[in-house]
């Protein structure tokens, strides 16, 4: 069990989150959604201690924790191999090879990022997020950007993963459908502070069914009309 306690997050003098209390059952798939600029981000930062300035608390076992960003951040200069084999704690190149073959990308290895295509970039920052085998994974948003199908065939790799490792997931998003599509549980947050004004059980199951999705979407959207607005 994860527990996120913040009782407040300042810049300067201004409040940017408050009184946020969220518990996480282990292999659990939480979404987070608020307006643009409430402190999503920074929730996350919190999360992966990379923003230590703040009153309260994280409790149980954070260590094992993997951040998956906007983009794909590889490294121009070094090979797929090398970028992969950089945060590689093992340096175990089987291991490599097998998780790039289980998302049919076993023949780009010795290959660069600009041959790459940008799903095919995001698809290897998915492998390097997965391969320590994290207890945890971060993510700011990181299907954002792509076209629908290069979409959720990424998210599809990433649901396989995630059965596959079964890491504890926090997405931070602005889509709503993705957040019905992948998540057991939405979090939704308010603007200017930044609480959390709603936890939403959601039983999608991690169904990809389009029309499904959009139902359980309206019904969320016929319940709290105002709720992408960060307002109940």
């Amino acid at each position: 069990m994860l527990n996120i306690n913040i009782k407040e997050k300042k810049f300067n003098d201004n409040i940017i989150l408050k009184n946020i209390n969220i518990s996480i059952k282990e292999g659990e798939f939480i979404s987070v959604i608020g307006p643009s600029g409430c402190g999503k981000t920074t929730l996350l930062n919190i999360v992966s201690s990379l923003d230590m300035d703040y009153q309260g608390e994280l409790l149980g076992d954070f260590s094992k924790l993997s951040f998956m960003f906007q983009d794909d951040r590889l490294l121009p200069w070094l090979s797929i191999k090398d970028n992969l084999l950089l945060v590689s704690k093992t340096k175990d190149m089987a291991e490599i090879e097998e998780m790039l073959c289980l998302i049919g990308l076993n023949h780009i290895l010795n290959e660069y990022p600009n041959r790459l295509s940008g799903g095919m970039k995001r698809r290897v920052a998915l492998i390097r997020a997965f391969i320590n085998k994290p207890k945890i994974i971060v993510l700011d948003e990181p299907f954002i950007s792509l076209d629908y199908p290069t979409s959720m065939a990424l998210k599809k790799d990433f649901l396989a993963f995630c059965k596959k490792f079964n890491p504890t997931v926090i997405l931070v998003t602005h889509d709503l459908s993705e957040a019905v599509h992948l998540s057991n549980r939405i979090i939704f947050l308010s603007s200017n502070y930044a609480t959390k004004i709603l936890d939403y059980e959601n039983d999608n199951n991690q169904e990809s069914d389009i029309k499904r999705i959009d139902e359980k979407k309206n019904i969320i959207l016929d319940l709290y009309p105002k709720i992408l607005e960060g307002k109940i």
